[in-house]
């Protein structure tokens, strides 16, 4: 399967393609019929965007992290130890917030670009909006696991590419018990929120995922991510 698009699918990319837009959008806004309004808009996003990406939610997991580590400590450690009790993170200088729905205006600036009478394939290479084919096969689901704090406690996120699959089959086991089958998923992330089982203080949680179209789950199995849960 292949698919055609223009945006990075890694945060990491993301970052570095909203910068180099947020500077080559004013030089091209007027050619491709941008009004001054809309694109102090689009730099508002673009700064709230790169800011969300590039130092909040960054602080917020390694604040997560930290945490649990105090939780932990806390909990089971000795009345002698030293606890550095941590402060949350200071976003205190982040960028102003616009109104939610920044993928969204983007990709309806962009469409909207190259549809106009200004627009040149130059410009959409200076702005990076030239859509590249992706003919390479994928056999196997991507994904990656994170432990995050949900409303009930920590979970794991389990994020993936569906590669214009329909979706992916889940299977999961606990503390290497039997592989159990665990969800169908068509929309990322998926959330496994489950409670620890009774009487476990702690578990590894181990997932593996294969491709599900045509309400049937098919293809090798990815290699195998584990998550640890408690303390």
């Amino acid at each position: 399967m292949s698919s055609n698009t223009f945006f990075p699918t890694t945060e990491a990319a993301q970052a570095q393609w909203l910068a180099n837009y947020s500077v080559k959008i004013s030089l091209h806004a007027l050619a491709c019929g941008i009004s001054a309004e809309e694109l102090a808009g689009t730099l508002l996003d673009l700064r709230y965007w790169i800011w969300l990406i590039q130092e909040c939610h960054p602080a917020a997991k390694t604040y997560l992290k930290r945490l649990t580590a105090v939780k932990s400590a806390m909990i089971t450690g000795s009345s002698t130890d030293t606890i550095a009790h941590l402060q949350p993170p200071d976003f205190s200088n982040a960028p102003p917030a616009p109104a939610p729905g920044m993928q969204r205006r983007l990709f309806s600036q962009v469409v909207r670009m190259k549809a106009s009478a200004g627009y040149s394939e130059s410009i959409g290479k200076d702005l990076g909006i030239i859509a590249i084919a992706d003919t390479v096969e994928h056999p196997v689901p991507e994904f990656f696991v994170t432990v995050e704090l949900g409303p009930d406690g920590p979970r794991v996120r389990i994020d993936f590419k569906k590669y214009r699959h329909d979706g992916i089959w889940i299977e999961s086991r606990i503390n290497g018990g039997d592989w159990e089958f665990l969800a169908v998923d068509t929309v990322k992330p998926y959330l496994d929120e489950r409670p620890l089982a009774a009487g476990n203080t702690h578990e590894t949680r181990e997932y593996r995922l294969r491709w599900w179209d045509k309400s049937q789950p098919h293809g090798e199995w990815t290699a195998i991510q584990r998550a640890v849960l408690g303390v």
